[in-house]
C-alpha cells in the first residue's frame, strides 16, 4: 500500500490510481481509475437522481427474439440525437443457443430470468435455484427465481424475483394449467439449472438448459417477431419442440380470435394448420402449446371457453408480491396488486455485494474477463462500473478481472448492493459502457 493516495483503490497487489473525474451533467459523475501499467482501466459512473431530473429506463430494443449492441439500442430510443440517453450499459443475460437467421440476428433465445417492463412480465424466472435455510445454510428446496436489477421511480435496487404463471377458465378456476414460459421457444428453457418438478419425468437438463415436450408458452407483442414454428431444434438434435401442437391468438380484450391445429376441422376460429408463423395481436397475446399443453388449449380456449392468464411475481428478498390478471377474474383468494408500470427489471448474474458485505465467495474463481457491474450505495445512487483490460496485452491482468476482484472493487467503492451483469459464457468477452463519443468495451459472444 506504500505510495497509495486517499483517492487510490488498493486490491491486494493491484493499486488503481484516480486518472480523471468529470461531471458532464448535474448528478452524473464519471471517474476513471488505472493501474501503474495501464493494464486495467476502470470506469465508475455515479448517478445521483436527487441532483437533477435524471430518467432511468431499460430497453429491449427491437424485440425479445434478438440481440443488439448497446449503441444500436440507444439510437433507437429517439430519432433526435440530442435527446438520446447519455449512458448505456449491456444488461440482461440472453441465451442465443437457437439460431434461425444469423445474418439478421434472429435467435429465438431466452432472456435469462425475470424481466418486467411497462407493467408487463416479459420473461419468466430462471428455474431450478435452491432455497437455502438462513440458519443452517442447507438447501431446503427449489424455486424459480433469479437476481434482478430493478429501477423504480428513479431509484435502483437489487433483489430476487420469482414468477408463477397460470392459464385457467375464467368461470372455473379449478380448470387450469401452468404456463411454462414467456417469449421463448416451447420445449427449451435456456436458463434452467434443474428440473423443479421431479414428477415430470419428461424433462431433461443438459448444460443448464431444460427440455420439456409438454409446455404452454405465452408470447407478448414485445417478442417482436412471428411466433416460432415446430421443429426449430432439429439443428441441435433435440425433439422436444417437434409437436405441431396448438396456437391460440387473443386480441387486446382477451378474446380468442384464432386457433391453429393440424388436422382440425376448420370452422369458427379453428384452422387446420400447425402453430407458429403468426404475429402477436397488438395489445394481445399468443399461447403456444405442445404435448399436454396443446391438449389443454384445444379443449378450452379453442372450444370457445373464456380463459384468464394470471401472473404472480414475488420478491423473495423483501417479501413483496404483485399480480397481474390479463382479462377475466383472478383466482379465488389470489393476490391482486397490479404491476407498477414504472418498474423496470432485468435479470443479472451473480450477486457480489449484499447489505454492504461481499457475498460472492466461490471455491474457485480464476477466470478473467472484461466486466460490467451494477449497484447502489446507501444514498440511493446508481452505479455502473466496468473493468477494461488491455487489448493485445500479455500481462495476466490484461485479460480483465475475476468476479472476486470485481466484488472487492465494488466494496471499495462503498456499494451496498451490487451484481455482475457481464454476459456468459464464463463471463468472457462481453461488456460495454457507451457514452457520447466514448464507447468502451468489446462485444459479447
Amino acid at each position: 500500500m506504500a505510495g497509495a493516495t486517499d483517492t487510490d483503490i488498493v486490491l491486494g497487489a493491484i493499486t488503481l490510481a484516480q486518472a480523471a473525474t468529470t461531471t458532464p451533467f448535474p448528478g452524473i459523475t464519471r471517474t476513471v481509475y488505472q493501474d501503474a501499467d495501464r493494464t486495467w482501466t476502470v470506469n465508475v459512473m455515479d448517478i445521483d437522481p436527487s441532483r437533477a431530473p435524471i430518467t432511468f429506463d431499460g430497453s429491449i430494443g427491437q424485440g425479445m427474439y434478438t440481440t443488439q449492441t448497446v449503441q444500436e439500442m440507444l439510437e433507437q430510443t429517439t430519432g433526435v440525437t440530442s435527446r438520446r440517453p447519455y449512458l448505456g450499459v449491456n444488461g440482461g443475460y440472453f441465451d442465443d443457443g437457437v439460431v434461425l437467421d444469423q445474418a439478421n440476428r434472429i435467435y429465438l433465445g431466452d432472456l435469462g430470468g425475470t424481466s418486467v417492463k411497462n407493467g408487463r412480465l416479459l420473461s419468466e424466472a430462471g428455474g431450478g435455484r435452491y432455497v437455502y435455510d438462513p440458519v443452517t445454510g442447507k438447501a431446503v428446496g427449489l424455486r424459480p427465481a433469479n437476481s434482478v436489477l430493478m429501477l423504480q421511480n428513479g431509484r435502483p435496487y437489487i433483489t430476487e424475483l420469482g414468477t408463477k404463471l397460470t392459464v385457467q377458465l375464467s368461470d372455473d378456476a379449478t380448470v387450469s394449467r401452468k404456463v411454462d414460459g414467456v417469449n421463448r421457444l416451447p420445449g427449451r428453457a435456456g436458463h434452467c439449472l434443474r428440473n423443479t418438478d421431479p414428477a415430470n419425468t419428461d424433462v431433461t437438463v443438459v448444460g443448464g438448459v431444460c427440455f420439456d415436450p409438454s409446455e404452454i408458452v405465452e408470447f407478448t407483442p414485445e417478442f417482436g417477431a412471428r411466433t416460432p414454428a415446430p421443429d426449430v431444434l432439429k439443428q441441435t438434435g433435440t425433439t422436444t419442440d417437434d409437436d405441431p401442437g396448438v396456437e391460440v391468438l387473443f386480441n387486446s380484450a382477451g378474446v380468442a380470435t384464432a386457433c391453429f391445429r393440424p388436422g382440425a376441422t376448420p370452422g369458427g376460429i379453428v384452422s387446420d394448420a400447425p402453430r407458429g408463423g403468426h404475429d402477436v395481436p397488438p395489445g394481445g397475446r399468443a399461447l403456444e402449446g405442445t404435448g399436454d399443453g396443446a391438449t389443454w388449449l384445444w379443449d378450452n380456449a379453442c372450444a370457445g371457453k373464456p380463459v384468464t392468464l394470471h401472473t404472480v411475481i414475488t420478491d423473495t428478498r423483501f417479501g413483496d408480491t404483485v399480480a397481474d390478471t390479463w382479462f377475466g377474474r383472478a383466482p379465488a383468494g389470489a393476490v391482486e396488486r397490479p404491476i407498477d408500470p414504472a418498474v423496470y427489471a432485468t435479470p443479472v448474474g451473480d450477486v457480489l455485494i449484499r447489505d454492504a458485505s461481499v457475498v460472492y465467495q466461490p471455491a474457485d474463481d480464476t477466470a478473467r474477463a472484461w466486466r460490467t457491474a451494477g449497484g447502489a450505495d446507501g444514498f440511493g445512487h446508481l452505479f455502473f462500473v466496468t473493468v477494461e483490460g488491455q487489448k493485445g496485452g500479455t500481462a495476466p491482468l490484461a485479460a480483465g478481472a475475476t468476479r472476486t476482484e470485481l466484488a472487492q472493487l465494488l466494496k471499495a467503492l462503498n456499494l451496498v448492493d451490487a451484481v455482475n451483469v457481464t454476459p456468459p459464457p464464463a463471463d468472457a468477452g462481453g461488456f460495454s459502457l457507451t457514452l457520447p463519443g466514448v464507447a468502451t468495451g468489446q462485444p459479447g459472444p
